[in-house]
């Protein structure tokens, strides 16, 4: 490393001690140029002088140049360094303003140069005995290190490798089972240290072998058992997905199937009702009877215990009391979704029934009042002998009265044929967007962006009610040449639905203008947890904005 070091050193020097004759001819072009001003030339010179003398003592050469005040390469650089401050940088400065120094500098600077030649050549001379020097050690080195290689092989292979190969035979016996196989302790150190132990190991493997296939055997009964009860709960909780009716032969089913992997006489499900009174049997196994059973809660999800599952004749062992308990939670789960479920669905259903009541009030029946009105005045006119053209406007108004209440029942009865199929929103907006096409010719373009999580069925058939009633009021008032209609999700899992069209915009009296739809819409929304703004658009037409927030 230290012979590389200095030839690394040496070879940086030999780079910036080359670089020195270039920088000889540049002087000397700089002083002896006849194309220049004076001005010029003196910059010039300065330039060079002042860079020969910055790379003559620069530390790259210094470093390369060896130590020692007696050696060629020091003293051929001495002389070097004296004949450039003495003779060279003197004239060289003083040609710029004497012409007698320039002369001078131009009968030097040959001699010059080939001191730098020389230089250079005693730095490439040292370099090369250096690298013989490097080549010699190195041959030594490898040499040597061969040598030692070899006696080191030999040695370990006497004293550790045939040991070592005589071991790994021994293994291979114990790996086949004989393990009464024994090797020679030799001698006192590690290589018999580990023989010796090699003895014991077998010793002693061939003491625990024998209760070993016993321990394998009970291991492997038990792994297949935590097998079975792990297909066993994911096929519980697959088929309690069921809804309804099928929620209950889907739990028989798995109490059946529970019955013969628990290996008890009995499995029954019990259920808390809604008044928080005496548990009452849900589901049983065909043999069940009410007997003193073990028992294990069942909760569901939100920690609320939903009941109990009882099992008859259970094993007392930790691994069937862990298994009816882990079982239990899933039904709880599963009871208090399908409880959840059926709130739900109950709820949507008094939500429908209550808009259907608001609606028929606000429409229907108000125009079922005002023909009563027009029957009496009828009769009062006809008891009274009115005249045959007063008779007959009333006529007139009671038949537009009868054709109005006509008209928007087939309106409320056609907005709440509504169906929710299993495409989910994407398909209940292009559905309800295609059968506005359809109906009506105006173009529409839709842009569904929202990938957030599916609505409820609830949540679904709100939106598509407040998405028909917006397009249908397109129809009635708008005039519009174009619609366009965007669903797209917010930050948090929120979503916003706006109906934009390019019509006669929004009158001023809205409400009253599309009767009864806007305050239901509005309804609707409220229901969805969102705000709804109905408003004019700049460039002409109307914006309906439905914007629901994320909810948690």
């Amino acid at each position: 490393m230290w012979l590389t070091e200095l030839s690394t050193g040496s070879g940086g020097a030999i780079n910036v001690a080359g670089s020195l004759r270039m920088q000889s001819y540049k002087m000397a072009l700089a002083i002896a140029s006849p194309y220049t001003t004076a001005e010029v030339r003196g910059v010039r010179t300065r330039e060079a002088v002042e860079e020969f003398g910055r790379r003559l003592r620069s530390q790259g050469l210094l470093n390369g140049l060896p130590a020692g005040r007696e050696h060629p390469v020091r003293i051929r650089y001495d002389e070097l360094e004296k004949t450039f401050t003495n003779v060279i940088q003197p004239s060289a400065i003083g040609s710029i303003t004497s012409e007698e120094d320039r002369r001078r500098f131009l009968d030097n600077i040959p001699t010059f140069v080939d001191r730098v030649d020389g230089f250079v050549f005693a730095l490439e001379a040292d370099l090369n005995a250096r690298l013989r020097l490097l080549k010699i050690v190195l041959t030594v080195t490898l040499s040597g290190a061969l040598g030692v290689t070899f006696l080191m092989l030999w040695i370990m292979r006497r004293r550790i490798f045939d040991p070592i190969l005589e071991l790994g035979r021994a293994l291979g016996s114990v790996r086949e089972g004989g393990f009464d196989v024994r090797v020679e302790e030799g001698e006192r150190n590690e290589i018999g240290l580990l023989r010796r132990d090699f003895n014991f190991m077998t010793e002693e493997l061939g003491r625990l072998y024998g209760s070993l296939e016993a321990e394998v055997a009970a291991k492997t009964a038990d792994l297949h058992q935590r097998n079975e009860l792990l297909g066993l709960l994911n096929r519980a909780a697959e088929a309690l997905q069921s809804e309804g009716a099928g929620f209950e032969a889907a739990v028989r089913d798995v109490l059946r199937e529970a019955e013969g992997f628990l290996k008890c006489t009995g499995l029954a499900v019990y259920v808390r009702p809604a008044d928080g009174t005496e548990l009452i049997r849900f589901a049983a196994t065909d043999d069940w009877t009410d007997a003193e059973a073990r028992r294990a809660e069942m909760r569901g999800a939100s920690g609320d215990v939903m009941g109990e599952m009882r099992a008859l004749g259970l094993p007392d062992d930790d691994g069937s009391v862990n298994a009816l308990e882990t079982l239990a939670g899933i039904m709880g789960r599963a009871l208090e979704r399908a409880v959840k479920k059926q709130d739900e669905r109950r709820l949507a259903v008094l939500e429908e029934r209550s808009t259907i009541a608001r609606e028929l009030h606000d429409s229907i029946a108000q125009s079922l009042s005002f023909s009563r009105i027009q029957l009496l005045r009828l009769q009062r006119a006809v008891d009274g002998g009115a005249a045959r053209d007063e008779v007959s406007s009333i006529t007139a108004e009671l038949r537009e009265g009868i054709s109005s209440a006509y008209r928007q029942l087939r309106e409320v009865l056609t907005a709440f044929r509504l169906q929710v199929n299993a495409s989910g929103l994407a398909g209940a907006v292009d559905e309800t967007v295609r059968a506005f096409e359809n109906r009506t010719g105006v173009p529409v373009r839709l842009q569904n962006r929202y990938l957030g999580a599916e609505l409820t069925a609830n949540e679904l058939v709100h939106l598509t009610h407040i998405l028909r009633e917006a397009l249908s009021n397109v129809e009635k008032h708008a005039r519009a040449k174009s619609v366009a209609v965007t669903v797209e999700g917010l930050e948090g899992g929120g979503f916003r639905l706006a109906v934009e069209d390019d019509g006669i915009g929004l009158p001023e009296k809205a409400e009253k203008a599309s009767h009864f739809g806007l305050g239901i819409m509005a309804e609707r929304a409220q229901a969805l947890h969102g705000t709804l703004t109905c408003s004019r658009r700049p460039e002409g037409g109307t914006k309906v904005e439905l914007i629901r927030p994320a909810l948690y």
